[in-house]
């Protein structure tokens, strides 16, 4: 493929692209994402964590593919004739994309935010900590003794991680105040943390958006904009109101706004678990060109050439 065609396909996905191009481009995620299963699910790895981050990955294609669904969008008929148009709600695709943003995200915090094992190690407890704190809260609907056993053997694998934790030579060698953060952590079933010069900072959801490195400016306010829809607020119900008027079609417009805002998120993540997992990198350079320019370019935009996946964008 020649320079010029090269750069007019750029444009056409990166700089300009209508839905149908934006699906496109998911169906180029999903690709990559399948042959990445196929060739390295089976890769031997050192841990739990990095097994499950391996878990990760099909769990963000199966998310891409729901997404590519529900922008096929929607019509109906009932028994007697009356017809809905076809329609995308942007609001359920709004939706989906904070589950990426989450889960990209956790998976920055945990994979790549850490300098070192022992970092990891620690806030990947916590995540598992979590997730098994948030299940004792079924305590109350336990039916039968098979369940029981299930409550008490997770109740004390919350005590063995939590133990585990404490006896990490980073948690030890924190002074009093910063492991008392990692206590209060476990107590509110937390693991958003990140470590500065043995310093623990707590970190909110909508933080992440730096945290991951996009630069300051550019989605500041991304997921208090899908949390209105999330929710759901009051803003969400009357823009939901505007969108389906006759003739303007404004849900197409804020549908193709969203999708953009994937597209980022899912580059973000391959570049991140790449980085977490090298290996996958041979896989993906053995992509056409213009796909691993089509795929990269969105995570080098918002987070500079520092976290591109390789130098493919220097073609164009």
């Amino acid at each position: 493929m020649t320079q010029p065609e090269l750069r007019e396909l750029f444009v056409k996905y990166n700089l300009k692209p209508t839905i149908n191009e934006q699906r496109e481009v998911l169906d180029m995620f999903s690709n990559f994402f399948l042959i990445a299963i196929r060739n390295h699910q089976n890769e031997q790895v050192d841990s739990d964590a990095n097994g499950q981050a391996k878990l990760i990955l099909q769990m963000i294609l199966t998310k891409v593919l729901h997404l590519r669904s529900l922008v096929n969008g929607v019509s109906f008929t009932t028994n007697d004739g009356t017809t809905l148009n076809h329609i995308i709600d942007p609001t359920i695709v709004a939706i989906s994309i904070r589950n990426i943003f989450e889960t990209v995200g956790m998976f920055h915090i945990i994979y790549n935010k850490p300098n070192t094992e022992d970092e990891k190690c620690i806030v990947y407890l916590l995540w598992v900590i979590a997730g098994l704190s948030y299940r004792q809260r079924f305590e109350t609907n336990i039916i039968s003794e098979e369940v029981r056993a299930k409550y008490e053997f997770e109740k004390k694998e919350i005590e063995r991680l939590t133990t585990q934790i404490e006896q990490n030579a980073l948690f030890q060698n924190l002074d009093e105040k910063n492991q008392g953060k990692i206590r209060n952590r476990i107590k509110q079933k937390e693991y958003l943390i990140k470590f500065e010069n043995n310093n623990v900072s707590f970190l909110a959801w909508h933080e992440l958006i730096n945290v991951i490195g996009i630069k300051p400016g550019l989605f500041d306010n991304m997921y208090t904009y899908f949390s209105l829809y999330t929710h759901p607020s009051n803003v969400s119900v009357f823009q939901f109101g505007d969108m389906f008027e006759d003739e303007q079609k404004s849900f197409l417009e804020l549908t193709n706004f969203n999708l953009q805002y994937a597209i980022f998120l899912l580059s973000i993540f391959l570049a991140d678990y790449i980085k977490a997992f090298p290996t996958v990198l041979k896989s993906f350079e053995q992509l056409p060109l213009i796909e691993q320019i089509i795929l990269n370019y969105p995570n080098k935009f918002v987070r500079g050439e520092g976290y591109s996946i390789n130098e493919s964008w220097k073609a164009l």
